[in-house]
């Protein structure tokens, strides 16, 4: 099979924009024989991006708050020399964390984004509603939307900050890759809490107890940070492949998680 691949960029993660993934990545399992494959795959790449997003929404809180110290610190620059010097901060992970550290001891940042999603569920259910009936807002839903204005605000700040969400999604004769990358930088403390997360389930499944990972972890007082992988690695681990090594994530300025499954085992899985 000679390499195929799929590619988009998500800001709003609708209905919508979940068919189209879907559409999109029908078109790769099918010309790899993997049809079957279809729920797995969405349900990894649904995880990933709500991840991505969750991140993206706590990304923007700690970027306003570190504009806000600065003005303080600085009230002789403008808005737009704070702004350079921000971006010039976020290239360097470690001063990143140090100052994210200072606001995280002062604000429960992870409550606001909580809150957010809250929001975000009530704005996507209006916008599934009028896609799955294909029309136009009511003035009701209108009137709803516009009373919606964190998540509002917070999606007006990722647009203007040209914030994205990369899906890539490839295949060829030997693996296929899945992979989603987020143009902002996500905290050391996030990360570590993703590789603690799928640690302890990776105990509870040796222990032959792994429904009690999920009862234990219903808290999402963390902003759900490490539940999502824990989920793919219960959809790798029933495929056969060892999510240890399937599931690679590197983070910089952007941050990129990539999934790496052989091809021949998901064809002894799924055709065989």
């Amino acid at each position: 099979m000679r390499q195929v691949q799929v590619k988009g960029y998500i800001q709003v993660y609708s209905r919508k924009t979940r068919d189209e993934i879907m559409k999109a990545g029908g078109k790769i399992l099918s010309a790899a024989g993997l049809e079957g494959m279809t729920s797995d795959l969405f349900a990894c790449v649904d995880e990933l991006i709500k991840n991505a997003v969750k991140a993206d929404y706590k990304y923007v809180l700690l970027r306003d708050r570190i504009l806000k110290k600065l003005q303080q610190l600085r009230p002789d620059k403008s808005p737009d020399e704070i702004n350079q010097n921000i971006d010039t901060l976020m290239k360097h992970a470690d001063n990143f964390n140090r100052m994210a550290e200072e606001i995280l001891k002062k604000e429960d940042l992870s409550a606001i984004v909580r809150e957010i999603l809250n929001e975000e569920s009530r704005l996507l259910t209006i916008k599934n509603r009028a896609y799955l009936e294909n029309r136009s807002y009511t003035e009701e839903e209108k009137k709803e939307i516009m009373g919606l204005t964190m998540i509002r605000d917070i999606q007006r700040q990722i647009k203007e900050q040209n914030i994205k969400i990369i899906l890539r999604i490839q295949a060829d004769d030997d693996f296929m890759y899945i992979e989603v990358t987020n143009t902002a930088p996500i905290l050391t403390r996030d990360i570590n809490r993703i590789h603690d997360k799928r640690d302890e389930h990776r105990r509870y499944r040796d222990e032959g107890r792994e429904h009690e990972f999920f009862v234990d972890n219903i808290d999402t007082s963390e902003s759900g940070f490490g539940f999502g992988y824990a989920k793919i690695d219960v959809i790798l681990y029933n495929m056969g492949i060892t999510s240890e090594r399937a599931i690679t994530i590197i983070s910089s300025i952007n941050t990129t998680v990539m999934l790496t499954l052989p091809m021949d085992q998901l064809k002894k899985h799924f055709i065989a």
